[in-house]
């Protein structure tokens, strides 16, 4: 997949992202993200400071347009690219071959794909869902809603993600 596509694909998702913030209400117990998919997608050769900026960026973009509280959103995907880097290298390339640029699903395989997604949703939200009902809600509904959210998120992602690597 050239850039030029690839640019329009994480656009597309972003946009996709905005529609489910603003439109898609599943309750109190499930809230579905994309970001952490969209985390997974910036590239990996960039520095950290360009990874954070971006991220941070993209958050803050997604709370000024969506009905959401501003910063929420910026917070939990700093949180969650902070250590993308390091979880790649240690889920994805273990083996310490070339670095690629976005880490699709047919190149890492599904269970380590499926890992270092999961593991960067469960960041995400842990840090959106506590900052979010931190002394509002009882610690259960807290992690009801983050394992609902993680798994929903997660298998969301994975869908995008067969469908970035189908376009590649």
């Amino acid at each position: 997949m050239n850039k030029s596509h690839s640019i329009l694909f994480f656009v597309l998702v972003f946009l996709l992202q905005l529609v489910i913030s603003n439109y898609v209400n599943l309750g109190p117990w499930i809230m579905l993200s994309l970001m952490p998919f969209l985390i997974l997608q910036l590239p990996v050769q960039r520095t950290p400071h360009i990874v954070l900026l971006s991220a941070f960026g993209l958050g803050l973009l997604l709370d000024w347009l969506s009905a959401g509280v501003l910063g929420l959103n910026a917070f939990a995907a700093v949180v969650a690219a902070a250590p993308r880097r390091l979880l790649y290298r240690r889920i994805i390339n273990n083996d310490r071959h070339d670095e690629t640029w976005i880490p699709l699903l047919r190149d890492a395989g599904f269970g380590k794909y499926l890992k270092y997604l999961l593991i960067l949703t469960g960041i995400y939200l842990a840090a959106y869902i506590l900052l979010d009902c931190v002394s509002v809600r009882p610690f259960g509904f807290i992690l009801v809603k983050f394992v609902a959210s993680t798994l929903a998120s997660t298998a969301l992602g994975l869908l995008l993600g067969y469908a970035f690597q189908r376009r590649s």
